[in-house]
């Protein structure tokens, strides 16, 4: 079952959680618009990976990521498909996320925090999760209804009207600078989990074992960021 982006256009927010806060503003929003602005990320690591024309290899990423030593939690859009809306929780969702910036925060080591407030050293993190199978990126459809990295930390959900078919997660991850919004850093990861998206997000227990491997396949794709190739490329 495929969702497409004039679809989403039409569909009402149902549900939007978190207190109002000024958008930052940014001189040239440079974002990925379709899944062809990815490129494939390395074995072992996430399935699409993508960054700004400034990070093209392994130097220019620790340069451009060696200034940062905060984290913070941007918007989360979950667009699920209506059976799932009805029995998903706030407060579960928040859980989730939560736990992946903890998890994420991990693997950069000790001299990352998760903080509240950002300044010029912090990154933003936004997260998508669906169990819909699109033929477009959810933050990138989701980018034209809500304020990419927006200042406030929010839950927002999207509902499809079809059944799903089968169980499987897809996490979507943007990096962005936490002061400016400018993008940074994407990843695509197609195999979070093979449960339910309730079932996952229904307890602690559940979510860790695919958060841990999820930020492990993050971590290789941070680590061996000169293999990442070009969709359709050779070995």
């Amino acid at each position: 079952m495929y969702i497409r982006f004039y679809v989403l256009c039409l569909l009402v927010l149902v549900h939007c959680s978190g207190c109002a806060a000024k958008k930052p503003t940014l001189q040239e929003p440079v974002i990925f618009a379709s899944f062809e602005d990815f490129n494939l990320g390395p074995e072992g690591g996430v399935d699409l990976v993508w960054s700004t024309k400034r990070i093209f290899d392994a130097e220019t990423l620790k340069k451009t990521l060696q200034k940062y030593d905060g984290l913070i939690l941007g918007s989360t859009w979950i667009a699920v498909d209506k059976e799932s809306f009805r029995n998903l929780d706030d407060k579960q969702i928040q859980e989730l996320v939560r736990y992946m910036a903890k998890e994420i925060k991990t693997r950069l080591g000790h001299g990352f925090k998760l903080v509240e407030t950002p300044d010029e050293n912090t990154l933003r993190l936004n997260i998508a999760i669906t169990n819909l199978e699109t033929t477009q990126s959810i933050l990138a459809m989701a980018s034209g209804l809500l304020p990419v990295g927006s200042g406030t930390r929010t839950v927002s959900k999207i509902v499809d009207g079809e059944p799903t078919k089968g169980g499987g997660i897809t996490v979507e991850l943007l990096v962005s600078d936490g002061k400016t919004n400018e993008p940074l850093l994407a990843a695509i990861d197609k195999k979070f989990s093979n449960k339910e998206i309730v079932t996952m997000i229904a307890s602690l227990d559940n979510m860790k074992e695919p958060t841990s491997l999820w930020a492990d396949r993050l971590w290789t794709t941070l680590s061996y960021w000169n293999w990442i190739k070009p969709p359709g490329a050779g070995p």
